[in-house]
């Protein structure tokens, strides 16, 4: 049959200007208490836009103890979020930006549904390691069941050998 085949470099192209101007670096101002001192230091990480009123997802060990956080979008604009609700289980989090009322609504990224991926799947990691500018990697699935004892006892994780940084924690896969 006729069929047209995208060249890869397109398909990669294609679905990164989809979903990079949804990714959101993260910083967090995080309190500890140690020897009976209180700690404040500073975490980063990614998330991504899951709505265009501003919410968006990144995973429970970025935000955890955070009680500050500040997010950098994709336009420049550097905005504080609040932190609606945390699962340290599924290591997610789901924060809020305090956008102006008159904000323009956001890029965002539609959720797939992972059920549906399988070892050898191709899948891409975006986010802003180190702190630094945006970037995305390449990878396949190679686990779709990966149990983590200690970690995550109710849960099954994907695996995937795209390159994951630090700071690229929470960003979408």
């Amino acid at each position: 049959p006729d069929v047209e085949y995208m060249d890869f470099r397109d398909v990669v192209q294609s679905a990164k200007d989809k979903v990079f101007p949804s990714v959101v670096f993260i910083n967090c101002l995080r309190e500890t208490l140690s020897s009976g001192r209180k700690i404040t230091d500073k975490v980063s990480g990614s998330g991504v836009l899951i709505s265009p009123q501003g919410e968006l997802l990144t995973n429970w060990h970025v935000v955890d103890k955070a009680v500050e956080v500040r997010c950098l979008l994709s336009d420049g604009r550097s905005l504080n979020a609040t932190i609606i609700g945390t699962d340290k289980d599924t290591d997610l989090a789901l924060l809020k930006l305090d956008l102006p009322e008159d904000a323009p609504p956001l890029p965002y990224a539609r959720l797939g549904d992972s059920s549906l991926l399988r070892e050898g799947d191709f899948v891409m990691a975006m986010g802003a390691p180190w702190g630094l500018n945006r970037s995305v990697s390449i990878g396949i699935i190679s686990c779709t069941t990966r149990f983590l004892p200690g970690n995550s006892e109710y849960s099954l994780w994907l695996q995937t050998d795209a390159a994951i940084s630090p700071g690229n924690s929470g960003g979408p896969l």
